[in-house]
């Protein structure tokens, strides 16, 4: 099958990559955007902290994107699952499981995370995450403002905590096993947030709200609502490492980012924007990345070809 060349290859259909797609059809650049139409947020029943949208389904979101992109020509739309990534001489190329091939001058990874929920080791998580557990207390916590609150965890609790008390001060850490810090365990203690160093046995719930914890040791201790602590999502494609980027040190939450914050790597033409950059992003946040970066892009196109135009005969 023969391949298309586009300016722009933008491979990820999330907020990021709907956002970059946006402001590739505006700058009138020709341009490839693929979509596995498989979100990580499909999962919860509502999405939050995006203004205009606050409270919609990820899948509204999806559907109107989709309708706004519609009027830009120069954006080729293509639901589809990119299965081959490569490098070329001057730009890249990228080939869907249908065996689609299309190439360009420059590709945007917008791919997003997954969650690897086997990793947690809670059982019964299947049945309330994205429902009443949750890793995002921005996107959910308000939802669950004064609720009799399960945190599970124990890397950086001396950060999550605090935070959390914003949105409930009834709180019981749960370690599901792992000690916790003495000075750290010490410290929520006297400030009124009990730790819980048992193995967690299941998570109780009813039509996917939690009900209860159920301790190793046979104890049952109710809660209405969760968050998860511990970082349990990894990049949903290996595209970047395909294609030889090498990660930035770890940020100040201990995150490796593959990209700077204008989505530019150590690969000429290559850019990682949302999720895919850093683990996490938000809706808002991904939004503006990945506008920037194409409005980035776009200027980096126009100078090119600025730069080659002949000069207009006096």
């Amino acid at each position: 099958m023969a391949s298309q060349h586009y300016d722009l290859i933008i491979i990820g259909g999330g907020p990021a990559g709907q956002s970059a797609a946006l402001i590739a059809g505006r700058t009138r650049m020709k341009t490839a955007f693929i979509n596995a139409e498989s979100p990580r947020n499909f999962v919860t029943t509502a999405s939050h902290g995006f203004l205009t949208r606050d409270g919609a389904h990820p899948s509204e979101l999806l559907a109107v994107a989709k309708e706004q992109l519609h009027k830009y020509p120069t954006v080729n739309y293509i639901a589809g699952k990119v299965s081959e990534v490569s490098r070329l001489a001057g730009g890249f190329s990228a080939t869907t499981a249908q065996g689609a091939t299309m190439t360009a001058t420059r590709m945007l990874i917008a791919t997003g995370h997954r969650d690897n929920l086997d990793q947690l080791d809670l059982p019964g998580i299947e049945d309330v995450y994205g429902k009443s557990v949750y890793p995002c207390p921005f996107c959910d916590g308000y939802e669950h403002s004064d609720e009799a609150l399960a945190i599970f965890g124990h890397g950086a609790i001396e950060h999550f905590v605090p935070m959390m008390r914003i949105w409930s001060r009834d709180m019981i850490v749960f370690t599901n096993g792992n000690p916790l810090d003495a000075k750290v365990k010490a410290e929520l203690q006297a400030k009124g947030v009990p730790v819980e160093e048992a193995g967690v046995a299941s998570l109780r719930s009813k039509g996917g709200t939690l009900t209860h914890v159920v301790l190793d040791d046979g104890r049952e201790i109710a809660r209405q609502s969760g968050f998860v602590v511990e970082e349990f999502s990894s990049p949903a494609t290996d595209f970047a490492v395909r294609l030889g980027v090498i990660a930035n040190e770890e940020n100040d939450w201990g995150m490796s980012e593959l990209a700077g914050a204008n989505g530019t790597t150590n690969i000429p033409g290559l850019y990682i924007v949302g999720d895919a950059r850093m683990g996490f992003a938000g809706i808002a946040a991904a939004v503006s990345e990945g506008g920037f970066c194409v409005e980035m892009i776009a200027h980096e196109v126009a100078m090119e070809r600025w730069a080659v135009l002949l000069e207009e005969p006096k």
